[in-house]
């Protein structure tokens, strides 16, 4: 992990895990729904003015299009289950309240479900990047394409920062959290 990370993670561990979650929601979950949308257009304009003599745009347009689909399935997962529950939870912590306990059991399970969607994300994300070789676009291609190339590559730093900050912020802080609850019930009397 470079020095910036080390310094981002620091400061980020400082908040609260609501303010984390507003700030993965509105930077990266926004940024991931709007470009996607985006790079679509671009996809069908690079395929529509060089798609004949580059006929990788269709693979990489195929690849984009399930990836960025399941994305968006994923993101309303964290957004309408999972990052309510954790935010509920760290408000009842802060309160001193009881939790009550969710339907998936403990917040590891759906964790796990999400780390998995990353690993496969950024599987296809890598896979885009070789067939864009490092989105470096052929030379004498249209506007379109290096447009293409130049946004698929602002998606993937983004992907790697918005992966970055919950599977190394955000999930292991909410599984300590939780974990914590659980030993105070259990060490309590009564």
């Amino acid at each position: 992990m470079s020095t910036d990370s080390n310094a981002l993670a620091e400061d980020w561990n400082s908040k609260s895990l609501a303010s984390l979650i507003e700030h993965i929601v509105q930077t990266h979950h926004a940024f991931c729904r709007q470009e996607a949308a985006r790079i679509a257009v671009l996809f069908k304009e690079a395929i529509q003015e060089q798609g004949k003599s580059h006929p990788e745009l269709k693979r990489i347009h195929d690849l984009f299009f399930l990836m960025s689909r399941d994305l968006l399935t994923h993101l309303l997962k964290e957004e309408q289950t999972l990052f309510p529950y954790i935010a509920k939870v760290e408000e009842a912590v802060a309160q001193d309240a009881p939790v009550s306990w969710p339907p998936f059991g403990t917040v590891g399970n759906p964790i796990r479900m999400m780390v998995l969607e990353h690993v496969k994300t950024d599987h296809e994300i890598n896979m885009i990047r070789n067939l864009t070789n490092n989105y470096t676009p052929p030379e004498g291609v249209c506007n379109s394409y290096l447009s293409l190339y130049k946004s698929l590559s602002a998606f993937d730093r983004d992907m790697q920062r918005h992966i970055h900050f919950e599977d190394n912020l955000l999930f292991p802080r909410a599984v300590a959290m939780e974990k914590e609850t659980c030993d105070k019930l259990k060490a309590a009397p009564g």
